[in-house]
């Protein structure tokens, strides 16, 4: 008997009960169930990944995936800025993040965002989309290599590679930690030798968070392309769905969801490049340039980690007079105090010391012991080094962890009484 003829029989008048209305319900059900099942193969023909994003397919020595890509002109806005600003950035200034490496010229650099099928890395999330991006010709090329089964990760791969040959550097957004790593064990799992070994990896993920972190807290992708871009996307996909969405395709054949997907990996390729640069001359001005005290700090103890001690005073000075949180200010009075002490420029970094105490911040104790340690070795005036030392130990007493400190100031105290009765 079919799923009609059940029906037909159940709507009799002498079958008719509660029971026999609930098995109705679930054959109705099973019916629409049949029914949609037998029009799905049709509807998986209609809907293809190359009926919602243009592309091709691309083949090669790995087998067949499929291939998006687009040339961003030079004049086209982006945000604060113009694609060809952003492709041709001179991004050398980057270079002291890179431990004695040197980034190429913008044509041999390329950029790299991955969408995978899961955020927890391991050997079974493997990537679905591979995009990359360089400057070329008259414009910012963008590939993205996709599979449209799983079976095609192979030629994925070999595409990547060949896409990675002409370039000397790649940038990436936690790429260390994720990307590339992935990518590795999927070219390991196929059998194919990484093609990341040789380029010089820049992540731009932690210069960024050294950079704008202060200011923004969060340093997301969007939160920056917001916030130092001025980009704001529209019709985006949020990177948390971007799993499910993959999955969805692959169970449906519906490649209707994948659009946002692609133009999602995009963006944050473009973005991605945009910030390097935006990175890169905000390093190359210096203090010129920067408005905001929070961002001048962090600039300075970029400068500071690199070496570069003039430019990372300047910087920590105009940062201090432009105001600062009260959170933030005391770490800067005492990096700057640092840096004039580095420089042999004491009376500069007495009076930063002096002022710390003056306002009782939480680097106080650090301050004290550092006036204690001028006046004793500096300018041997064991008692007012023992003074500075005293106070020291009397302000330990709000301290909320006062022991790491104690037994040294104590230990200083008695020293410096010794040396004040010997010459005395």
């Amino acid at each position: 008997m079919t799923l009609e003829e059940k029906l037909r029989w159940l709507r009799a008048p002498a079958a008719r009960g509660a029971r026999n209305a609930e098995l109705e319900h679930q054959l109705k059900y099973l019916l629409k169930l049949e029914r949609r099942q037998a029009v799905l193969p049709a509807e998986r023909a209609r809907c293809p990944i190359e009926a919602c994003v243009e592309g091709r397919a691309l083949q090669n020595g790995g087998g067949e995936c499929f291939l998006a890509e687009q040339v961003l002109p030079f004049g086209r806005p982006y945000g604060r800025t113009r694609i060809g600003e952003i492709a041709w950035a001179e991004l050398s200034p980057l270079n002291l993040f890179l431990a004695g490496a040197s980034l190429p010229p913008a044509p041999s650099i390329v950029y790299l965002d991955t969408e995978t099928t899961g955020l927890a890395g391991g050997t079974g999330t493997c990537a679905f989309l591979i995009g990359v991006g360089r400057a070329e010709g008259s414009g910012f090329r963008v590939q993205q290599f996709f599979l449209r089964e799983l079976t095609e990760e192979k030629a994925a791969l070999r595409a990547l590679e060949e896409a990675l040959a002409p370039c000397e550097a790649m940038v990436t957004f936690n790429g260390k930690t994720f990307d590339v790593p992935l990518l590795e064990t999927r070219y390991r799992l196929a059998r194919m030798r990484s093609p990341f070994e040789r380029l010089i990896h820049l992540d731009l993920l932690h210069p960024a968070r050294r950079m704008w972190k202060l200011r923004l807290e969060s340093c997301e992708l969007k939160r920056l392309e917001r916030e130092v871009l001025a980009v704001h996307r529209e019709g985006d996909v949020d990177g948390a769905d971007i799993p499910r969405l993959y999955f969805d395709y692959l169970r449906s054949g519906h490649a209707g969801g994948l659009a946002p997907v692609f133009y999602h990996n995009a963006l944050d390729i473009v973005t991605l490049a945009g910030l390097a640069a935006a990175l890169s001359e905000t390093l190359r001005r210096g203090s010129e340039g920067v408005t905001d005290g929070r961002d001048l700090f962090s600039l300075s103890r970029i400068f500071h980690r690199a070496g570069e001690r003039e430019r990372a005073v300047a910087a920590c000075r105009k940062a201090l007079d432009r105001g600062l949180p009260e959170s933030i200010e005391p770490r800067a009075l005492a990096h700057l105090a640092a840096q004039h002490k580095r420089q042999g420029n004491y009376s500069a970094a007495v009076e930063l010391w002096r002022e710390m105490v003056r306002r009782g911040t939480p680097d106080s104790i650090a301050a004290y012991e550092q006036l204690a340690i001028y006046y004793e070795h500096r300018e041997r005036d064991f008692a007012r080094a023992a003074e500075f030392t005293e106070a020291a130990l009397e302000r330990l007493r709000e301290h909320p962890n006062p022991y790491p400190f104690l037994r040294r100031f104590s230990h200083r105290l008695e020293r410096l009484r010794r040396k004040a009765q010997l010459r005395g």
